[in-house]
């Protein structure tokens, strides 16, 4: 029987150990997920997932998705689609680190920013449909942690009021928005799906006018009553 330990400390990995971590696994089924990825690839079992430097943590995911398309080369699209909605997913919520205190401001903006690499050297270079939930969902589970309480709601609605954020908040509001808008300038029909999904879920106040003119100015390749739905921040 492996060792049991109570914590795992991502933060004392070296880089490529954090990424061999999620990647390098055999894929398993949505049965199995949670259980597997409860053990680490050397066999012990731990119980929390808790890093001792936050900030070397983000600086991880910041280089992760700033060569996502060079370090994507090594996994099969199922391992890679396995790995994201691991980090993202319920258990690491790694996005947490994002929109705490506990990281520099600097650090975290550039981490945000540096998502657009994901869809920019990978996602928009996949020669066939790669049909994965992950990078559709991304921002979806990402601003699900974001528009948290207490942060405030427009009444009587699900959207979050961009209006009460925090200056802080709205900086790193302003970052996610400015990201998905260059990911929605990207020649692809997919990368511009996924955009498009995340900017129904972004409550910024100029999502608006900015699926409005995608509408406005591009050929009819999505539904028109999903695209009003993220235009009006209603989207599933």
């Amino acid at each position: 029987m492996p060792d049991e330990f109570k914590n795992l400390d991502l933060s004392s990995k070296t880089f490529g150990e954090f990424v061999d971590f999620f990647f390098a696994r055999r894929v398993v089924s949505d049965k199995e997920h949670f259980d597997y990825f409860l053990t680490d690839l050397d066999g012990r079992r731990y119980d929390d997932a808790v890093p001792s430097s936050p900030e070397i943590l983000v600086g991880h995911m910041t280089k992760l998705f700033s060569e996502f398309g060079d370090i994507s080369s090594k996994y099969s699209l199922a391992q890679i689609d396995q790995a994201i909605w691991t980090f993202l997913g319920s258990y690491f919520r790694l996005y947490e680190f994002l929109f705490g205190a506990l990281v520099p401001l600097p650090n975290r903006l550039q981490c945000i920013r540096s998502m657009y690499c994901v869809y920019s050297d990978f996602v928009a270079r996949l020669e066939v449909d790669p049909d994965l939930a992950g990078f559709f969902m991304w921002w979806d589970l990402v601003l699900h942690g974001f528009w948290t309480p207490p942060k405030s709601f427009v009444p009587g609605t699900n959207r979050g009021d961009a209006s009460k954020l925090d200056a802080e908040s709205r900086m790193l509001l302003d970052a996610m928005f400015e990201t998905l808008v260059r990911i929605l300038d990207l020649p692809n029909i997919e990368t511009q799906r996924c955009a498009l999904h995340g900017l129904g879920h972004l409550h910024h106040p100029e999502v608006h006018s900015t699926v409005q003119r995608y509408i406005d100015t591009n050929k009819p390749a999505f539904d028109l009553a999903w695209l009003e739905r993220c235009r009006e921040g209603t989207v599933l």
